[in-house]
């Protein structure tokens, strides 16, 4: 009896215990959540900033393109392409190359690599 006596209590005690250790451990975490709350926060100016950084890169100034640099990777896309040459009065483009319409140039690029071969201001 008195071993079923003393394994009862420890088992209360025991549960008790856990009882207050998860208490404990709710309170912890209560703490911790502003930090969350901030930490949280935190990322979303990061990401507010960085999109603001973007926006402020898509109104770039003026550049002039010149035979030998590379064309950008950002005007490589389908948007730029040129495919009537003829009618803005530029030459046939070689085999590999393109013509591409950026910042007011038309620019003759490699396909592949994107090292522009000629640069004509566009006058419209």
């Amino acid at each position: 009896m008195k071993r079923i006596l003393t394994a009862s209590v420890a088992v209360l005690m025991l549960a008790s215990g856990a009882t207050a250790a998860s208490a404990q451990a709710y309170r912890h975490d209560g703490r911790y959540d502003s930090r969350d709350r901030a930490y949280e926060q935190g990322r979303r100016d990061q990401a507010r900033h960085e999109a603001r950084q973007d926006r402020r890169e898509d109104r770039r100034e003026y550049r002039r393109w010149a035979k030998g640099q590379r064309l950008d990777a950002r005007y490589r896309d389908r948007a730029y392409y040129v495919s009537d040459w003829r009618r803005h009065g530029l030459r046939a483009p070689p085999r590999g190359y393109q013509w591409r319409k950026v910042d007011n140039q038309y620019v003759l690029a490699a396909v592949a690599t994107g090292l522009i071969a000629s640069v004509i201001i566009a006058n419209r």
